[in-house]
């Protein structure tokens, strides 16, 4: 069983589906959960075998949550999608967008949104909700004219909404990674093991090593300390994120993407240079096939 982000018609069910596909061969069925947090939480405790979740957008930037959550439980990432984002705009029919006084959906949907949002509906005030099908569901629900949301088209227009406007974020290039969570020491899925709908194999664009790197004692140079063992093995990096380490103001933990598989001697012999260095834990958070079908458009 595979947990997403739900109610059913997130976003987030569209990398699911794509997990159970591509990986599983079709033989995973899917269950939604109310929020990330929950969602990690069946993981961890085996409701479910793994968990898709979303990862970071283009746009807005990491999705906290589930970041912090890997930093502190026995879970690794498996697998990971990238999908373009296409937003749509959705109030019941007859909704006026200039008397909309309210627009509800998951906060970074509405991030993405920020601009056109003012726009389309000035009078608005900005209500987070746990995902972007709760919203549509929400709206469906109250039948009230002054309140919108922002979600999947397909979502909005199976609950009868009327579409307001497509595409309302701010900016054309908007993708989400969705990553696929597993148990540490969970065996990861078998990457290319299915066909497509066309016939053909999904495979993996490129690798990622992930890793969670913590510095101990702070002191000058320390992070160019850690660049450098990267650079000396040309390792090429395309992720470096910092995040409290919630010891104090001042301490921070690093979230490092490689791109490369752990199974590479390069990143063995640098993994194993980052432990020599005083100070330094390094804590491996997963070696993963990367996807990024374009054959749908889908969101968080």
């Amino acid at each position: 069983m595979i947990g997403y982000l739900g109610p059913k018609g997130t976003y987030t069910e569209q990398a699911a589906r794509f997990f159970a596909d591509s990986l599983y061969a079709g033989r995973m069925s899917i269950r939604p959960y109310p929020s990330i947090s929950q969602t990690l939480d069946a993981v961890e405790n085996g409701d479910v075998a793994v968990a898709a979740v979303p990862m970071e957008n283009s746009l807005e930037g990491s999705i906290l949550v589930t970041l912090d959550r890997l930093a502190v439980a026995p879970l690794h990432i498996s697998a990971e999608v990238t999908l373009p984002i296409r937003h749509a705009a959705f109030a019941i029919v007859g909704t006026d967008p200039q008397q909309i006084l309210e627009v509800r959906s998951k906060p970074e949907a509405l991030a993405q949104c920020r601009r056109t949002l003012r726009t389309i509906m000035p009078r608005a005030n900005h209500a987070d909700m746990d995902s972007t099908a709760a919203a549509i569901h929400f709206v469906a629900q109250r039948g009230d004219p002054s309140i919108a949301c922002v979600g999947d088209l397909a979502a909005g227009l199976e609950a009868g909404l009327q579409l307001l406007q497509m595409d309302v974020q701010d900016e054309p290039y908007n993708e989400t990674r969705f990553a696929l969570i597993v148990r540490a020491g969970q065996r990861p899925p078998q990457e290319g093991s299915a066909a497509t709908g066309s016939g053909e194999l999904t495979l993996p664009d490129v690798y990622k090593t992930s890793l969670l790197l913590a510095l101990g004692n702070d002191h000058p140079g320390a992070l160019f300390e850690v660049l450098g063992v990267f650079a000396r093995h040309r390792i090429n990096l395309s992720r470096l994120e910092s995040r409290p380490t919630r010891r104090g103001l001042g301490s921070y933990h690093f979230y490092i993407d490689l791109l490369l598989r752990d199974t590479d001697e390069t990143v063995r012999d640098a993994i194993t240079e980052l432990g020599r260095l005083s100070g330094f834990t390094v804590k491996d958070l997963g070696s993963y096939p990367c996807y990024s079908p374009a054959e749908k458009a889908t969101d968080q």
